[in-house]
């Protein structure tokens, strides 16, 4: 074999060697966007059962929402709900941005939590005017397209 001959192998050699290494790190990029979205699922849904035991552990937060159905809410119970739906928003916030970096979709939030009950409530319908002005606009859109039409008038 010439010395040309020898150049042109390892030329070969290299280009393959080099579309070899463009697929395994290809191959890793998508076992690793896989895994994040995974990961991003499964937090999502911790946030989800974590907000919903909280809701049946809780004595007083409990109380507050059987209050709302009553008609016998409380300063107190208002505000302690006040500041549960505006954590329920910050998890469905969370949701509404890992949609925009497209990790996961619409249906998918929404089916992690995003129509839970809490929100059929009536008096998430009633905070929401005062919640939403702590949220972007296209957050607020989200919300006002597919959970607030959940909310009740009624418990």
């Amino acid at each position: 074999m010439t010395r040309e001959q020898v150049k042109d192998v390892i030329e070969v050699i290299g280009v393959l060697s080099i579309v070899a290494t463009l697929a395994f790190v290809a191959l890793e990029i998508r076992q690793n966007t896989n895994a994040v979205t995974s990961a991003t699922i499964q937090e999502i849904a911790r946030s989800s059962y974590d907000a919903t035991v909280l809701s049946i552990e809780n004595a007083d937060l409990r109380a507050a929402r059987l209050a709302v159905c009553s008609g016998d809410l409380d300063e107190a119970q208002r505000f302690q709900l006040t500041i549960y739906y505006a954590a329920l928003l910050r998890i469905q916030m969370n949701r509404f941005f890992q949609m925009q970096l497209g990790v996961i979709d619409e249906e998918m939030i929404l089916a992690l939590g995003g129509k839970g009950a809490a929100y059929r409530n009536p008096f998430f319908a009633q905070t929401w005017p005062v919640l939403k002005i702590g949220f972007t606009l296209d957050f607020q859109e989200y919300i006002e397209r597919n959970v607030l039409p959940l909310s009740q008038d009624t418990c």
